[in-house]
């Protein structure tokens, strides 16, 4: 097991005291089936050689909204009516995601068992988290599930209602379904039909396993899971501003992306972190997933849903003088830039899945190794998350959930040209994070 808890790079007690008392009731637990049944012919999807290389984990985000003013009690059962309508709804079209995973075959049985919908009431106000520390023992409660059993759910929502009627929305997907861009477009759809109705949707493409069929790979991209150590979830923000200081700092004559130059800073931070944990300077490895849509000329369609992404991997020996941030720039952007050229030249699909699995190998490899400092990144910069807009405002706030995993999600922040960077990593690393000067300069 392991064990989440919050951290700010300043600590209000009285807040924290507040958050950790709050308590987390459910009042409602019930599974939202399509609206109308999937056709037989539909009922069985099998997964592509990309779905199979994916962590059995649940992965997810929760969106924060404040109260508007309106929120009387019977407001919030209206709009708690109207999330589980046009959850159904979406649930027509997005079919599989009401159905139930079948390791042994791997496909998805589609036969809308249905999404589970939790109704959850807090007993605090929203402003306490939005102000306060993130505890994330807290966001682990207001998206609580259960995981590993079969026959499990493939998406669950909580919808959690605190006392002053702000919400904390969850989502939490089985990632074999799909990856972050699959499940971005499946909550664009959702909150499109809470406000106007299934007529502006198009029917995804379900059918990736015919151009990328399992061959068994054997392969799994599991990251590294830390049992019995107590993990701690830290939310930085670097503004427009921060980042653009950033650039600055990086190699002449390289067009850097935000992306790039935050990874960079967070690299030399953890190499400095791991030289004070190991007395010496190891090897860096940095890991990161990449979207394959838009990067490969292969004739897939912009619709298709599922998993189609790759795992991109570089290993960098730390000189003795120590991380040098120009130097983690240009190697952040040559892992990117080298993979995005690999990809583009594809020829065929099946070239495509060898290159995939070959990454995926590579990765699995590597960081079974004792002997690297391995840094997992995911960047969700570049998906329209706070535009997640059910008809009563854009989310305050966006963040991932807690998972037993060291490792580092970035998204856009609400701030123009911001990152949010929210770290999962050890308490005792969580010491030294904070302290560290590049943080105290570039994260507010």
């Amino acid at each position: 097991m392991f064990e989440c808890t919050g951290s700010n790079l300043s600590r209000n007690p009285e807040l924290t005291g507040r958050l950790t008392s709050m308590k987390i009731e459910v009042q409602s637990k019930k599974l939202i089936k399509p609206s109308a049944p999937t056709p037989n012919h539909s009922r069985m999807l099998n997964i592509s050689g990309i779905d199979e290389l994916q962590p059995t984990l649940y992965s997810g985000f929760l969106f924060y909204y404040r109260a508007n003013g309106e929120n009387q009690e019977d407001d919030i059962f209206r709009r708690l009516r109207l999330l589980e309508e046009s959850l159904s709804e979406t649930l027509t079209i997005f079919y599989p995601l009401a159905g139930r995973y079948v390791e042994e075959e791997l496909y998805i049985d589609c036969n809308d068992q249905g999404v589970e919908f939790v109704h959850a009431k807090v007993n605090g106000q929203l402003d306490q988290l939005l102000r306060g520390e993130f505890d994330p023992d807290l966001l682990g409660r207001l998206s609580e599930f259960q995981m590993g059993a079969a026959g499990n759910p493939l998406v669950v929502v909580q919808v959690n209602v605190f006392e002053c009627g702000g919400l904390v929305i969850s989502l939490r997907s089985f990632h074999k379904v799909g990856d972050l861009s699959a499940m971005a477009t499946f909550m664009k759809s959702w909150v499109t039909v809470c406000r106007s109705g299934t007529h502006e949707l198009a029917s995804p493409y379900f059918e990736l396993s015919t151009l990328f069929p399992v061959k068994g790979s054997g392969v799994n991209l599991t990251p590294p899971l830390l049992a019995g150590v107590k993990l701690t979830m830290n939310r930085f923000l670097f503004s427009g501003a921060a980042i653009s200081r950033l650039k600055l700092a990086g190699p002449k004559n390289m067009r850097i992306s935000r992306v790039e130059a935050v990874s960079a800073l967070l690299c030399k931070v953890f190499v400095t972190m791991d030289r004070a944990k190991h007395g010496r300077l190891r090897p860096l490895l940095v890991c990161q997933n990449m979207n394959l849509r838009g990067t490969v000329n292969l004739p897939i369609p912009t619709n298709a849903f599922g998993n189609f992404i790759t795992k991109v991997v570089t290993r960098h020996t730390m000189p003795q003088s120590g991380p040098d941030f120009e130097e983690l720039v240009k190697m952040i952007h040559d892992m990117f830039a080298n993979a995005k050229t690999r990809y583009a030249t594809i020829a065929d699909t099946e070239s495509c899945m060898d290159m995939v699995k070959d990454s995926a190998r590579e990765y699995a490899e590597r960081v079974k190794s004792d002997e690297v400092n391995v840094v997992n990144f995911s960047s969700w910069c570049g998906f329209p998350l706070y535009d997640i807009d059910f008809g009563w405002g854009k989310p305050e706030l966006v963040s991932n959930v807690c998972q037993p995993a060291r490792r580092i999600i970035l998204l856009d922040s609400k701030t123009e040209g911001g990152i949010d960077a929210w770290i999962i990593l050890s308490q005792e690393e969580k010491v030294l994070l904070v302290q560290d000067p590049d943080i105290v300069a570039f994260a507010s």
